[in-house]
């Protein structure tokens, strides 16, 4: 196993290109998880998590520690879209990886926009 581990990452690193893609969506879910972190703030006050103009009630309220997901998000986001681009390199699939790496990217420039607006309407109170 720790074989299979080492000669994957040494595929990875010789490929310029998706090394730097994977290192970019490293940080980026770092910096990610930080920005989460920072951002919530625990009180006694249940937050508005969810909106719907269905229904008689368009705020849906949770505790806080709901938005504590959002890290373990941005955890499972890194350790699965690097994964992916790892096992395409592998499988000498190097273009998919590569689009691979830059579509992560763009999802996790998304997940910014969305986590602004769910923390911007989690404490509208």
């Amino acid at each position: 196993m720790r074989h299979i581990i080492k000669s994957s990452l040494r595929q990875l690193v010789a490929d310029r290109t998706a090394f730097l893609l994977c290192l970019a969506i490293l940080l980026g879910g770092i910096i990610y998880i930080i920005y989460v972190a920072i951002n919530l703030s625990p009180s006694d006050l249940q937050l508005a998590t969810r909106y719907t103009s269905y229904g008689e009630t368009h705020f849906y309220r949770n505790k806080w520690y709901y938005l504590l997901s959002f890290v373990g998000f941005g955890l499972i986001y890194i350790t699965a879209h690097i994964g992916m681009v790892t096992k395409l390199v592998v499988a000498n699939m190097k273009q998919l990886a590569h689009a691979m790496g830059w579509l992560s990217l763009v999802v996790l420039l998304m997940m910014y926009v969305y986590t602004y607006y769910v923390l911007g309407i989690a404490y509208l109170s």
